[in-house]
């Protein structure tokens, strides 16, 4: 099998085990196939995977369009690929086309359909590089879970879910962002978004320890929160891979921070080494923690279907399957309650999570609250009254769909802040 071929069957291969299987691009033996590869290669792969998935339901219009008949999985999946690669990314067509045909013959599929319908769609691939989806095209599950969003919201995920995210990065103070020697939109006084798309973390100030790359959704919730008593005691429940503890290190804060994972945690020291913080790590299940030991802040950067974050992990509307909501919902619960125990009198839960599904982010608070009544909901505090993102505060929770802030693509997001009164 030729390199083009052989690559583009690894990638066949991982989009179908997501698909077909619910594997995530994280999952050990899609990472595996991935690191076998040179870096160049990986590139590759990494650009046709993340964008085969983000623009499936378009190419599954176009697969519609061009063939009548009912395909395999395995089918639509090289379908998937090589229109992708042909439509939406301008690879050459004969390449994409070839190494298709070879594939298919690999699988024992159809070669003459693949090579027929991928030499017409080749024809009119300007024509169809503007083929639009609606809401309706994607998942019941979804369309279900998202009734509650306007038309006009909507429309806007629609526009925003599929594109590329941009990059927004976290210094350690205003000195290392002043000194930063790239161009950077400023979100903050020690956080930006870079204007220009590339690898920066070869650079010196990367390498030194300087700043981290976190999400402005992940980091604004901590940024409007201002503690002022410096000496209590936090725990971040789940903190790989590390931002939100970073904000809090960066602060001289006193912050355990305990993770499930011991893989994650490898990630999290790894971080921590870098950036030349100290911090007491547990690798402990959160909800055996032992409840002798109190806290006085518990973040809750809770397990969640992660739909906020689609444009970076597009497999979540591309599997199979949509998430084990009942499950979620079950863990997400434990683990307010389980911080209910842990917090000291005046202390606060700031409850996270990477979704704006009301299931996961209001109804898990309000139903909290009405079962605790000495707990009450706090309210953040945007440090600009008059900027854009203090638009993102509403009704006391802070609420982001994978949208655009400042021409900036951010991550949909939720916080709570609940505080113990008795």
């Amino acid at each position: 099998m030729i390199k083009g071929t052989k690559i583009r069957f690894d990638v066949h291969n991982i989009l179908y085990s997501i698909y077909k299987f619910n594997k995530t691009l994280n999952c050990s033996s899609i990472k595996k196939i991935i690191d076998s590869h040179s870096e160049r290669d990986i590139a590759f792969i990494n650009n046709v995977t993340l964008n085969s998935m983000r623009f499936h339901f378009h190419t599954l219009k176009i697969i519609r369009k061009y063939i009548k008949k009912k395909i395999r999985d395995q089918e639509k999946i090289l379908l998937i690929s090589a229109i992708t690669q042909i439509v939406f990314l301008d690879f050459k067509e004969y390449a994409v086309i070839n190494c298709s045909v070879e594939i298919a013959k690999k699988l024992k599929l159809y070669p003459g359909l693949i090579n027929a319908s991928l030499k017409n769609i080749a024809k009119n691939k300007g024509e169809l590089i503007n083929i639009e989806i609606k809401f309706d095209d994607l998942p019941n599950w979804f369309q279900i879970k998202t009734s509650f969003l306007s038309i006009e919201e909507k429309n806007k995920f629609i526009k925003n879910f599929n594109q590329e995210p941009d990059v927004h990065i976290v210094f350690k103070n205003k000195e290392k962002l002043e000194k930063f020697d790239e161009k950077l939109e400023k979100s903050s006084d020690i956080s930006g978004f870079l204007i220009d798309k590339k690898n920066i973390t070869d650079k010196k100030s990367f390498v030194n320890g300087d700043w981290w790359v976190q999400d402005f959704s992940s980091f604004f919730p901590l940024h409007c929160l201002q503690f002022k008593d410096l000496n209590k005691k936090f725990l971040d429940a789940c903190a790989a891979p590390g931002g939100k503890s970073f904000q809090l290190l960066s602060k001289n804060i006193n912050v355990t921070l305990n993770d499930k994972s011991k893989r994650r945690i490898q990630t999290l020291k790894a971080n921590l080494n870098r950036l030349k913080f100290n911090a007491k790590i547990l690798n402990g299940d959160f909800l055996k923690l032992d409840e002798k030991e109190k806290y006085d802040v518990i973040i809750i950067d809770a397990p969640c279907s992660a739909v906020g974050t689609i444009r970076k992990n597009p497999e979540i509307l591309f599997k199979n399957e949509g998430p084990n909501f009942s499950e979620l919902d079950k863990l997400q619960k434990n683990m307010l309650e389980k911080a209910s125990i842990l917090i000291n009198k005046n202390g606060y839960m700031i409850y996270m999570t990477c979704s704006f599904l009301k299931n996961e982010t209001e109804d898990q608070i309000n139903r909290f609250l009405k079962n605790n009544n000495n707990f009450l909901l706090c309210n953040f505090n945007s440090l600009n009254k008059n900027s854009t993102f203090s638009k993102l505060i509403k009704n006391n929770f802070i609420m982001t769909l994978p949208n655009d802030i400042s021409n900036y693509k951010i991550d949909g997001y939720f916080a709570a802040s609940i505080k113990r009164i008795r």
